[in-house]
C-alpha cells in the first residue's frame, strides 16, 4: 500500500478508534522496525511487526511495509490502542512468567478486540 493511502486511512479512522478505546497515543509511520530503531533507511531484517505500542513514549508505531490493506491498518490500530490501556508492568510480568505472544493475556485481549475492525471499514470506503 502506498504511504499516501495509508496516511489517508489512518487520518480518517484513528480518531474514531482512539475515541472508542480512550487512546491518546501519538502515531508515527515507519517502513519497518529496523529502520525506526537504526535510523538507517533501507535497513531490514527477518521479522517485523505490523505495529508496536511504546508505553514510555505513549506512541503507536505503524510499519508501512506490513500494511497490505485496510484490514491490516484497522486491526493494528485497535490492537495497539488496547495495549495503551494496559499496565506495562503486568505486560512485562506475564512474559517473565512464561507466557508467549500466543498465550499472553494482554495479547489475547488485543487480538480479540481486533475482530471489531469491520466497524471502522465503512470509514475507509471513499479513500482511493
Amino acid at each position: 500500500m502506498n504511504k499516501s493511502k495509508l496516511i489517508n486511512i489512518i487520518n480518517k479512522v484513528y480518531p474514531l478508534i482512539s475515541e472508542d478505546y480512550s487512546c491518546n497515543a501519538k502515531l508515527e509511520i515507519h517502513y519497518n522496525i529496523y529502520e525506526r530503531l537504526s535510523g538507517v533507511k533501507g535497513m531490514s531484517g527477518t521479522a517485523c511487526a505490523q505495529a508496536e505500542y511504546d508505553w514510555n513514549e505513549n506512541k503507536i508505531y505503524i510499519y508501512s511495509s506490513k500494511m497490505i490493506g485496510e484490514e491490516d491498518i484497522l486491526r493494528s490500530l485497535i490492537h495497539e490502542c488496547v495495549h495503551s490501556n494496559q499496565c506495562k508492568v503486568k505486560f512485562n510480568a506475564y512474559y517473565l512468567c512464561g507466557y508467549t505472544y500466543k498465550t499472553h493475556p494482554y495479547e489475547v485481549e488485543a487480538r480479540d478486540e481486533e475482530n471489531k475492525w469491520k466497524k471502522y471499514k465503512q470509514n475507509t470506503i471513499s479513500i482511493g
